[in-house]
């Protein structure tokens, strides 16, 4: 990570006030960690949405424990690896499976759409972060 860099923000108290509730209930010491988690959070978003940006993902999907998953086979999306795979019984019947991928935005998206739209599953794509910003949590942000 670069050097640290002071600026002043100018914002109304009252979204100030909100600023500050957020922040306490995240658990941020300070303002200007709470604005910095905001604004990693938006580039990961405005990151993830070109095409060929590399990023990790997270694709939750929640369903009954009768329905067939959609097969959807990641060899028609070279750039997606799948890091980790786990399925649970959150009861009898209903199962959670949670995958972490890796690979192109265009291509995760794909991909876990195949699955997300399918009848009886409810399920969410995580954009987590870009390998920019996962380069710089190695570096020690």
């Amino acid at each position: 990570m670069g050097r640290t860099v002071r600026f002043g923000v100018s914002m109304d108290e009252s979204l100030t006030e909100l600023l500050d509730e957020w922040a306490l209930k995240q658990g941020h010491p300070n303002r200007s960690e709470a604005i910095r988690g905001l604004v990693r959070q938006e580039l990961t978003t405005l990151g993830s949405k070109a095409e060929d940006q590399p990023v990790i993902a997270t694709v939750t999907l929640l369903y009954h424990h009768g329905t067939l998953l959609p097969r959807a086979p990641i060899a028609a999306f070279p750039s997606i690896h799948i890091s980790f795979n786990v399925q649970v019984h959150l009861e009898q019947d209903i199962c959670a499976k949670v995958l972490i991928v890796s690979g192109r935005s265009d291509e995760i998206r794909s991909w876990s759409s195949k699955l997300l739209c399918h009848h009886g599953v409810i399920g969410r794509l995580n954009i987590a972060a870009t390998n920019e910003l996962f380069r710089e949590l190695r570096q020690g942000s």
